[in-house]
This record gives C-alpha cells, structure tokens and sequence, in this order.
C-alpha cells in the first residue's frame, strides 16, 4: 500500500549548473539514468528518491540498498503517494516459443518488450513522478516534475516511456553499439536477430567491437537456430503472407536440416522477397513494389505498436534488408551473396554455405516479428 505524505513545497527538478548567490541557473526537470551513468546516476538518486526515502515513517532509518523499486506520484495537491517496493507493473512482452500461463519468463526468452503500466498506481498527465527500479544488477532512474510547474499536461505516452526505460536497462548492450561496431557488423553481413540467444548476441556484438570474425561463432549460431526451428517453426509464423509460401519455406529447412545448404540458400533468398511482396499486396499497399518500398512497407506498417526503444532495431534492420539484404552489384565481379546476385546468378559458388542459408533462416524469423499482428 502507498504512503501518503504531505509536502511542504513541489519538488523542482535538478540544478545543471552552479551559481554562488542570485545568478540563474540551468534546472532539468525530466530525465533517464541507468548504471552505465555511474556518478551522474549515484548523484540524481541521492537528491528526491532519498528525499522522499527519508520522509517514509519508519522506525528505523531506510537504507538505499534495501530499494529494488520506488516510485513517488507527485499531484499540484502536494499529497505525494510513495510506493516503496511496492509498485506492480505490468509489461506487454513477445516471447520465443509457446508459453504457459504462470511460467516464468528469462530475458533469454524475450523478443522484444511493449509498452509497460503500474497496475497498482495511476500517474495522472498534470501530476510529477520520480521511478527507481532494478533490472538485475542494474538500476535506472527516471523522473518527470514539469507539470507540477508548467501550465501544459504531460504530452507523451508515459506507458511507452517506462517500457523504452525498462528495455534499455535489460538489453544495454545492444543500444549502445556505436557506428563503427555497426559497420563491422554489417560488413561481415550480420545483424543481432532478435530470435538468436541473448547470450550469443552479446557474444558477436563483442566480436565485431574487437574487430574479430563473427562467423567464429558460426558453430554456436548454427546450433541455436536448430534448435530455434525445433520449439518455434517457421511454418507456424502467425502472419498471413508466409502462408503461401509454406510448402516452400518448408521444403528450403528440410535442406538446412540435411546440411544442403546450396538448395536452402537458392530456395530462400528469392522466397524473402516473394514473402515481402505478399505482404505489400496483402495489406493494400499500392506503390510500386521496388525493394526500396518493400523493405518500408515491412518496417513501418505497425511501427505505432513498438515502444522506442524496440529491441527488433527497425531502423537497423532496415539499414540491413537495403544494404545487405538487396544489395545492387556490378555485373562480372563476383559479388557477395544477396537478393540480386542469387537472381542473376553472378553469386559466388563459395558462398552457397551454412552461413548465408543461416542469415537467410533468421531473416526470416526476424520479418515474421515486423508483419504479425
């Protein structure tokens, strides 16, 4: 049950710069802090959440560590609402295989997370708040005090916003690859697929910040996408656009499964465009099927449904299906493995191998998350 204590004055925000006495100073009233923050986090969380940790009647003092979570809705009224350890979310999830109601779910287990809501507390538009919650060993921080002093109510969708936060927090690592970290990615035609293992993702995201080979990991890759075909088939793929295509995709992993991978590769390269065209003709677009468009029509048709922070990296992705997936080449020169190449049969024979019938696989299953519903 909440706390309920009555404020003396509104909290204002935090001071960004310094004055000795009377001059202005810059004061931020909305933000987020996680542990890879360090100091600046230490800093913000010694300011209102121990503030308002130390107006909780206690009989003895409430030490920081003991907070895995602290939430403080703040109304104009000054009757604060302080829910330690106490406030209950509720978190819109797509996970990797079936799932039982009361199984518990590992990050391991997460594609990618929605919009996240307080089942036990409301945070009306005109009111602040400050939040503090774990997500293992990490902490974040995120707090919104301007409509306690300005006349506008709260414009954005705080439901999104906790679940960008909660997202982050759990997969850091995949936010934060820098540009050259992407390049080497993408150079050596990967990308962190949402279905692969957590673990594995982490493992090829430190390969390519070493400057190292991710195909090095290929072994391990190979072996989780068996297994992913095994709990969570392609042909079960919910959207109505791989339908038509099931006896095609289906026959393409019987040649995987046998290590025929010229015939997985040859199958499926034009098969993702064929299951991208469906898609386009399915949900009524009319502009003309180029890939340019295609590959638009897939990112954005539900994109208002995935929170910021989307661990599916639309715009990654989209950078990956445009520049790898379809890449163009100049007849003659032996060019990488890609849509246009296969087609014209100018591909190289060397790369009709496990690593691009894999690729093509977790394309796959990666466009299967993009057109459900």
């Amino acid at each position: 049950m909440p706390v309920e204590i009555e404020l003396t004055e509104l909290p204002a925000g935090y001071s960004e710069s310094s004055s000795r006495g009377g001059g202005m100073i810059k004061v931020s009233q909305k933000g987020f802090y996680s542990s890879e923050d360090g100091e600046e986090l230490i800093n913000r969380l010694e300011g209102w959440p121990d503030y308002f940790l130390k107006l909780m009647p206690s009989e003895v003092p409430l030490k920081p560590s003991y907070i895995d979570t602290l939430l403080v809705v703040i109304p104009k009224d000054k009757k604060a609402r302080i829910y330690l350890n106490d406030a209950q979310v509720i978190g819109e999830i797509r996970v990797k295989g079936a799932v039982a109601k009361g199984e518990g779910i590992t990050a391991n287990r997460i594609l990618d997370i929605g919009k996240m809501k307080f089942s036990n507390a409301t945070i009306p538009i005109d009111a602040g708040f400050i939040y503090v919650f774990s997500v293992g060993w990490r902490q974040g921080y995120i707090y919104d005090l301007e409509p306690l002093h300005q006349s506008k109510k709260r414009n954005y969708d705080i439901e999104e916003a906790l679940g960008s936060c909660f997202t982050y927090l759990l997969f850091q690592e995949r936010f934060k690859i820098d540009n050259q970290t992407w390049d080497t990615i993408f150079s050596q035609k990967w990308f962190p697929f949402s279905h692969l293992d957590n673990k594995l993702i982490k493992k090829m995201v430190s390969h390519a910040k070493e400057g190292w080979e991710i195909d090095d990991l290929l072994p391990e890759i190979h072996k989780d996408v068996i297994s992913l075909l095994e709990k969570a088939p392609l042909s079960g793929k919910s959207a109505k656009c791989f339908e038509e295509h099931k006896e095609i995709i289906d026959k393409a992993i019987e040649r995987y499964s046998e290590a025929d991978y010229i015939s997985c590769t040859s199958i499926l390269y034009p098969r993702i465009e064929g299951i991208m065209r469906s898609f386009h003709k399915t949900e009524g677009y009319k502009s003309k099927p180029s890939s340019k468009n295609l590959t638009k029509t897939v990112i954005t048709h539900h994109q208002k449904r995935r929170i910021y922070q989307s661990l599916l990296l639309p715009d990654k992705f989209q950078n990956y299906l445009e520049n790898i997936y379809f890449a163009n080449f100049s007849p003659g020169t032996s060019p990488d493995i890609g849509r246009h190449s296969i087609a014209h049969g100018e591909a190289r024979k060397d790369d009709f191998n496990i690593k691009s019938s894999t690729i093509a696989i977790l394309v796959l299953y990666q466009l299967s998350l993009f057109m459900a519903v």
